[in-house]
């Protein structure tokens, strides 16, 4: 069916229509929760053969590749929970990565702050702002959502709202964390702290405390791969009568219909042909760039909003090889400071079901490692997937780091080696020079991929709060507003503007801050 056909005759239609655009997880769960309710939906994604948004999974040589988000806890989740239980979807355990001792380099931290690594120098400075006694676990735990709600507007330090302040500026005020200690967070962290991004302090806070406590930690992935959500939303809007879905339709503009403005005026464009329609209300289920691109439909006040958010990169690439060379019970994030990576995973099947001998390595970056590997990306400019064996190089670059990890594996003293190397691994490189082992795990790796969602069409992996910034103030405007004719019938939903930054529970939370209110009425 032809967009037209379902939309053109709108203005004469006994039944509104609610026109979602954004195939992501965000819009098709806005279209599933509405279509369920018996609203007439119509969701549009730009893509012509492509849904899922920012949740990407690929099977490389049986071995599931999740580009995209990847592990999730639950207890902490319960918006993301409820949906996996409607779906029927399994989860797996997900074994994460530890924080690695390092020697070097070497910092001047104060004589309390000695002897901690990153990750405890974070906690402490978290706790000095919220006036606690650092190792307070228990006070960490016992902190819930509605307890976060309250701080977002009334925790102050100093006698200043943390939400005017800056991440890095409240870690640095007087009788918190010295700037060496900052130093050492920012370098050594291989982790979000997210210091040079400088977030709205009390969000970073809060997004922190969940993740430092010790209740509800059970890390888990979906059996399958993440895309399963997608995919199975996306089969329920399929069996649904009241619900079409149009690929391929770009949104460039929208306005009130000037004959009858209790409609909304749309123009796509749709393989270089403009189509116009119609429907009764609009959601936006986009992230910011995309929204950026709509600015000049929005309210003033609307497009100011886009703004108070930083977008930041992420930047995924998986690499399978054909002999292994880590032991099976390998654990991740072993020598990721050793090249530009702040998680490096290793993955071997199981035992039992081990036909190949294949393995994979998984290498997630933020910033400023995301800046050293996007420039192997061929085509930055089309880039909504990940790039699949396009650029050797890319296998010529982990070729050497890999090499030079392995080479110091075996001649290192150290005890407790981080890298658990195969035997044959042992004898095949203990008498090889370090080019002759870039080049053996350059000409083992058969099938490779890279996805820096910093590109077009998404500008980023996630988001954050800028400082002074009322977060919730800016929801409550996204959630619904006008064109003009008064009728608050245009909304914006996801993961950007949301309450839970970096996961889905945020985008779903703020789909519900969206829809919960059209269901009521």
């Amino acid at each position: 069916m032809d967009m037209k056909e379902c939309l053109w005759s709108q203005k004469s239609a006994e039944e509104p229509i609610t026109v979602i655009v954004g195939g992501g997880v965000s819009g098709l769960y806005a279209a599933w929760k509405l279509g369920a309710a018996g609203k007439r939906v119509v969701l549009v994604e730009a893509s012509p053969d492509r849904i899922g948004g920012r949740i990407e999974t690929i099977e490389l040589e049986g071995f599931t590749a999740e580009f995209g988000p990847m592990r999730f806890e639950p207890t902490l989740q319960p918006t993301f929970d409820n949906l996996i239980k409607s779906l029927d979807i399994e989860y797996i355990d997900f074994v994460g990565p530890t924080a690695e001792k390092m020697e070097f380099p070497k910092y001047d931290v104060l004589p309390e702050e000695s002897d901690m690594d990153a990750l405890t120098l974070l906690k402490r400075g978290i706790m000095l702002i919220m006036g606690q006694e650092p190792n307070d676990q228990d006070w960490i735990d016992k902190q819930t959502e509605d307890d976060y709600r309250r701080w977002r507007k009334h925790q102050k330090l100093k006698g200043r709202n943390l939400w005017q302040m800056g991440f890095w500026n409240a870690l640095s005020a007087d009788g918190v964390l010295s700037h060496q200690a900052l130093m050492k967070v920012r370098d050594t962290g291989t982790f979000y702290h997210m210091i040079p991004e400088n977030l709205n302090a009390i969000e970073w806070i809060i997004w922190w405390m969940r993740a430092l406590k010790t209740v509800g930690q059970d890390l888990v992935s979906i059996k399958g791969g993440t895309a399963k959500i997608t995919d199975t939303l996306l089969s329920k809007l399929q069996a649904m009568p009241n619900v079409d879905i149009f690929q391929g339709y770009e949104l460039l503009s929208f306005n009130e219909c000037h004959e009858q403005q209790q409609y909304i005026e749309l123009f796509f464009n749709h393989r270089r042909e403009k189509v116009k329609a119609y429907a009764d209300r609009l959601i936006l289920a986009l992230p910011q760039l995309p929204l950026k691109k709509l600015g000049r439909s929005l309210p003033p006040h609307v497009e100011d909003l886009l703004d108070t958010v930083n977008g930041f990169a992420m930047l995924k690439i998986f690499f399978v090889t054909d002999t292994p060379w880590w032991n099976y019970d390998q654990k991740p994030q072993q020598y990721s400071n050793r090249m530009p990576t702040r998680e490096l995973h290793y993955y071997r099947r199981d035992n039992a079901e081990e036909s190949d001998g294949y393995g994979m390595v998984m290498l997630y970056t933020d910033r400023p490692a995301t800046e050293f590997w996007r420039h192997y990306v061929v085509d930055q400019n089309n880039h909504d997937r990940a790039e699949m064996d396009k650029n050797n190089e890319l296998v010529n670059e982990f070729a050497k780091f890999i090499a030079r990890d392995v080479k110091h594996e075996l001649t290192s003293d150290d005890s407790g080696k981080p890298l658990n190397l195969t035997p044959y691994a042992i004898e095949l490189f203990s008498n090889a020079t370090l080019d002759e082992a870039a080049e053996m795990i350059r000409r083992s790796i058969i099938t490779y991929g890279i996805h820096d969602w910093a590109c077009e069409p998404f500008g980023a992996a996630n988001h954050g709060w800028k400082p002074n910034v009322q977060s919730w103030k800016v929801q409550q405007t996204l959630k619904s507003f006008s064109l003009g004719s008064g009728r608050n019938n245009v909304h914006i939903c996801g993961e950007a503007y949301s309450d839970y930054h970096g996961f889905v529970e945020g985008a779903l939370n703020s789909v519900h801050l969206v829809i919960d209110d059209l269901l009521e009425a």
